[in-house]
């Protein structure tokens, strides 16, 4: 007669998001041979089956790899000192010009041209670069952990920084109309993950935990920078399932 026992770890870990309990669970073949023996195993036999078969399987959540683009504070210590990052030839440079005010003036330089915004009630306190090896570029600002808005920069054929404004919301729009199934009101919050290739970038939006939206709904969107469309929509599992994409196997903790 052949049974399984059941073996579960537990590894908490503190992430951006918070603290979470990273849960596997693995059934190994055991095999016993009499019946005697089978008789004296058998209370214990049951109790992991019954384990096994009501193990929760952890929510597996798309995230960013580090090789993929650079994370930095968006926020100094010092509201008078500007942030400085620079990834793969592309620098931004966050400065308040007033350090009593949340507003910001935030510049984008690839080699000798220059794009300046001002951007206000600028609150981010997280920043992520990406960017594409033909040039081009995407942002992502986090003002907390379930907070994210996205920008994405175009290089012009003499060089110059130019904000396409239609593409990301292309996506999220097509997101909101998806996401008002699960709920009325969902959030929008946009996070490029990376750039699959020169023209294609991967974005992961999801309506939690902003709006009146409590559901984690995710969808994931691959974008073609020079056709400026959709090329492919892709449900959650798609998205986590994508070769070469990091994610986090999530467990939340009850509190007691």
């Amino acid at each position: 007669m052949r049974t399984f026992q059941a073996g579960v770890s537990v590894l908490r870990f503190r992430g951006e998001n918070g603290v979470y309990e990273c849960l596997s669970a693995n059934l190994q073949s055991v095999f016993y041979p009499t019946d005697t023996m089978l008789s004296m195993k058998l209370p214990f036999i049951i109790l992991l089956l019954f384990a096994a078969s009501h193990a929760t399987l952890p929510r597996r959540s798309i995230d960013r790899c580090a090789q993929d683009g650079a994370y930095f504070y968006a926020l100094n210590d010092d509201p008078g000192q500007p942030v400085q990052v620079e990834r793969d030839g592309v620098a931004i440079r966050i400065d308040h010009p007033d350090s009593k005010s949340s507003d910001a003036t935030l510049s984008f330089s690839k080699g000798n041209h220059v794009l300046v915004q001002k951007h206000k009630n600028f609150e981010a306190a997280l920043g992520w670069l990406a960017v594409s090896p033909s040039g081009a570029f995407a942002t992502t600002w986090k003002v907390n952990a379930s907070s994210a808005e996205t920008q994405l920069f175009r290089v012009t054929s003499d060089g110059g920084i130019i904000e396409d404004t239609e593409l990301i919301p292309l996506a999220e729009n097509t997101f909101n109309l998806d996401a008002k199934r699960i709920c009325k009101t969902p959030g929008i919050n946009t996070t490029a993950i990376k750039w699959i290739d020169d023209d294609h970038l991967l974005l992961s939006i999801n309506a939690w935990a902003s709006g009146f939206c409590f559901s984690n709904f995710t969808e994931g969107f691959i974008l073609s920078v020079s056709k400026r469309e959709i090329e492919r929509k892709l449900s959650e599992r798609d998205l986590i399932n994508l070769p070469a994409v990091c994610t986090w196997n999530l467990v939340p903790i009850k509190s007691n």
